[in-house]
Order: C-alpha cells, then sequence, then structure tokens
C-alpha cells in the first residue's frame, strides 16, 4: 500500500484570523508575547526614542514599515516567536537613521545577545526568522543589500 501524504495548511490570516498568540505552557515551551497575525502589515511605526529593549516598540505584523527613527539607536522588538520558521519582515523606511531591532525577553538574532540588538541601516530591509521557539528564541536575520 503507498504512503500516505497530506498537506497541511500554512499560517495565515485565513487559517488564524485572530492571530496565533505565544503564552506559557506549563512546559513553558512557548515565551509570552503578544498576538502575531501571519500576513499582516503594519506601516508608519515610529521607533522608540532613547532605544533599549525595555521600551522598544512591539511589532505585532509580519510585515513591518518604520517610517519614523528621530535619532541612531531608537528602538523595536520582535515578537516571542509560536512557530519554527515564524517570519517578521522589517522595512526602516526612515530617511537617515539606524534602528536597533531587539529580541523579546532573552531571544536573540544571529546569536547576538538581546540586550544588545542589531543595528538595522535606513533603507534596509530585513526578514527575520525564527529558527527555535520558548526561553532563549533564536532569530536569524537576511538583510537586504
Amino acid at each position: 500500500m503507498p504512503a500516505s501524504t497530506q498537506t497541511l495548511p500554512s499560517p495565515t490570516t485565513t487559517n488564524f484570523p485572530n492571530g496565533i498568540r505565544g503564552g506559557s505552557n506549563s512546559g513553558g515551551f512557548i515565551n509570552d508575547g503578544a498576538i502575531f497575525v501571519p500576513g499582516s502589515t503594519a506601516t508608519g511605526i515610529t521607533a522608540h526614542a532613547g532605544g533599549g529593549q525595555a521600551s522598544a516598540v512591539l511589532l505585532t505584523a509580519q510585515f513591518n514599515r518604520i517610517d519614523t527613527v528621530a535619532t541612531a539607536a531608537d528602538s523595536v522588538r520582535l515578537p516571542a516567536p509560536t512557530y519554527i520558521g515564524q517570519e517578521v519582515e522589517v522595512m526602516n523606511n526612515a530617511a537617515a537613521n539606524s534602528v536597533q531591532v531587539f529580541g523579546s525577553g532573552t531571544d536573540t538574532i544571529n546569536g547576538v545577545a538581546t540586550g544588545t540588538g542589531v543595528a538595522q541601516a535606513a533603507g534596509k530591509f530585513a526578514m527575520y526568522k525564527a529558527s527555535t521557539i520558548g526561553t532563549a528564541a533564536q532569530w536569524h536575520r537576511i538583510l537586504s543589500a
């Protein structure tokens, strides 16, 4: 008898109209986080003035366009990833200043400690992809030229 295959739906706003919420389960495998809606867009974002992870603007859409970065290193924060392979796209549409992108909690980006974050220059687009979830999740960044 031939093996059967099954195609599972990908996470989209159709499959998850109310988004995906990161929350703690009894095993502590999922970080607490805001609702993330796959396929969603947020524009007109203003990065947190003064920078830092604690006060960074939380990105909750899949595609995020940051239009205002008043001074270099103003900050935004990725959501806690809720599934492996989750993608968050960030466009720094600011005229001149670099934005500092942080993970949530103790999450890392390209192995960089979450308290440090990574700089994303003005005019650059980046895709952040989660390779793990849970406490100290790992994000990997692909940055435009």
